[in-house]
């Protein structure tokens, strides 16, 4: 049996973080021994994952963000040894890192491992990595301590290129999700839940509350929408930016019309009950929670970005516009409520781009082939 190990820098709710675990999945439902490394459980979510997975996941140190550089360069260190004792005991044939982060502790622990299959990934935005990281990055990939750099999208290609990473050392592979099944008695279940009536419309945004999704802009666009009182907003997720997000709310009145849910493992069950998903950020790679939100057939606004223009070319599939104007994404809001017949034609589209050209099953297949398994 083929033993992979997929190694990614923090257990938090993110789209790298989903992205190793459906791969890992995949790869366990197919056969092939699976291990999912972490090298910090940032949101204590470890106990919960594993509960959830059937594969074993591992978190090697107690790094924290914002510790001091002495206390957490002994994590770095720690963790490095952890990592390169958990590969030579279990001698995979197959080492994937996600992120740069992850990457630049996980290649060289394969290296020296003497894996015979490593592997990067470039997931398409890094904010904060400091110029000297980035080049040590290009560093490893081109020096051959990994065989191949895998680029989740085009975009996410050229950056690479622009970071000095060889043309030759990058492969192209598009995200994969899991279909969201619709279930009528699910979105009935989840909308009591959230205290939705009926006639209640309910938008959804899914991504961590950090800068570069955007989703003050989300906000001030709800409160243009004042005269729609049955629209209800709803962001899963959690990060940094939540305080802020939480005084605009109130001081926009929007108080029990806009709720931060917080991080939440039951996406699937959000995106049933909801009505329109909006995905409005400054940057993106190849976002999960958008792939995820048109396979179950749900119309969609986003910010058009290279990225997101691969998942949606044209208005068939959903809805594109200039990212960074809340008065915008309002009058797009407004205009596609206003048409229930293209919610629907687009819903419909979306899914069916999704489920032939973006699921889980042909994403992972060539992985597979990548590494000659």
């Amino acid at each position: 049996m083929k033993k992979i190990v997929l190694f990614g820098s923090q257990i938090t709710v993110g789209g790298a973080q989903r992205v190793l675990l459906d791969q890992a999945q995949w790869f366990r439902d197919h056969g092939y021994d699976v291990h999912a490394v972490f090298f910090y459980d940032k949101d204590g979510l470890l106990p919960d994952w594993s509960a959830r997975y059937a594969f074993p996941i591992t978190a090697l140190s107690s790094y924290q963000r914002g510790a001091g550089i002495l206390k957490n360069f002994g994590g770095l260190f720690r963790g490095f040894c952890s990592l390169f004792r958990v590969l030579s005991q279990e001698k995979p044939d197959v080492f994937e890192s996600f992120t740069h982060d992850a990457n630049l502790m996980g290649i060289p622990a394969a290296w020296l491992c003497g894996i015979k299959g490593r592997f990067a990934a470039h997931h398409g935005q890094f904010a904060g990595q400091s110029g000297f990281m980035m080049k040590l990055h290009s560093f490893l990939v081109n020096s051959g301590m990994a065989q191949k750099l895998i680029c989740v999208s085009e975009r996410a290609k050229r950056q690479a290129l622009s970071e000095g990473v060889q043309a030759d050392k990058i492969e192209v592979i598009f995200n994969g999700v899991k279909p969201v099944e619709k279930k009528p008695e699910v979105r009935a279940e989840v909308r009591q839940e959230l205290g939705l009536t009926p006639d209640d419309v309910m938008i959804l945004n899914v991504g961590r509350l950090v800068p570069e999704k955007a989703q003050t802009n989300l906000v001030k666009a709800a409160a243009v929408l004042s005269d729609y009182p049955n629209l209800r907003f709803f962001i899963a997720g959690e990060g940094p930016c939540r305080a802020e997000l939480e005084q605009l709310i109130s001081s926009s009145g929007l108080a029990g019309r806009f709720v931060l849910l917080g991080s939440r493992p039951d996406v699937d069950r959000l995106l049933n009950a909801a009505d329109l998903f909006v995905l409005y950020s400054d940057t993106e790679g190849m976002p999960v929670s958008l792939m995820e939100a048109m396979s179950a057939g749900l119309p969609c606004i986003a910010s058009n970005l290279e990225g997101i223009a691969q998942l949606i070319p044209d208005e068939r599939y959903g809805t594109l516009i200039v990212s960074g104007d809340s008065a915008l994404l309002a009058q797009t809001i407004r205009r596609l409520l206003s048409n229930p017949d293209q919610c629907v034609s687009q819903g419909i589209a979306a899914a069916e781009r999704i489920r032939g050209s973006f699921s889980l099953d042909a994403s992972c297949s060539r992985y597979a082939e990548l590494f000659r398994l």
